[in-house]
């Protein structure tokens, strides 16, 4: 990788982190770029501002659950829904961060948390709909599974407090996993 994609990579990174902890309309540039030891005007240039670095943290994230999907679809053993859970609920584990910015987003009522949410969840939807049927029982056990991922992750630090352990200790981590892929069969 050359020193400019060392500095997009450091900037994304930066911004992703920046961006889930006080949302779009929070997030500023100059803190975006004083972790990751840039300027502003090179957040600026590289991506076109703040609004242009949130579409590119999504859009990466996107591209690596597309990659997660597309490996749980070509096949392994089990069958193919508790693959997609468990790809799915690898994907969060391991991007607690882009979870609570698109919540953030969509609390936030951001001005583009519709268009997010469409960009977000069409290509799921319309994978389920290719892979399960597009009837709305179908859709909507997709949604509670989903939900059974991601809910874990927005509601860490509850979860802890009622369990009185850390939800994202790799212990706990597993037995979720295991519950999501078994609410998947």
């Amino acid at each position: 990788m050359n020193d400019a994609g060392h500095v997009k990579t450091r900037i994304l990174a930066a911004g992703r982190a920046e961006l889930a902890k006080r949302g779009l309309a929070g997030a500023s540039v100059r803190a975006i770029g004083k972790r990751a030891g840039v300027t502003a005007a090179m957040i600026n240039y590289y991506f076109g501002g703040k609004r242009g670095l949130y579409d590119a943290v999504v859009a990466e994230a996107q591209g690596r659950l597309g990659e997660r999907v597309a490996a749980a679809l070509a096949g392994g053993r089990g069958t193919l829904a508790p693959r997609l859970a468990a790809a799915y609920f690898d994907f969060l584990a391991e991007d607690t961060d882009l979870q609570r910015q698109l919540l953030r987003e969509v609390l936030d009522r951001g001005p583009s948390a519709r268009r997010l949410a469409a960009r977000w969840v069409a290509p799921l939807r319309a994978l389920f709909e290719r892979h399960f049927g597009a009837d709305d029982e179908t859709i909507e056990l997709a949604i509670s599974r989903f939900g059974a991922s991601g809910g874990y992750f927005v509601y860490e630090p509850l979860l802890g407090a009622g369990l009185g352990a850390n939800p994202l200790s790799p212990g706990a981590l597993a037995q979720r996993r295991g519950q999501v892929v078994r609410l998947a069969t």
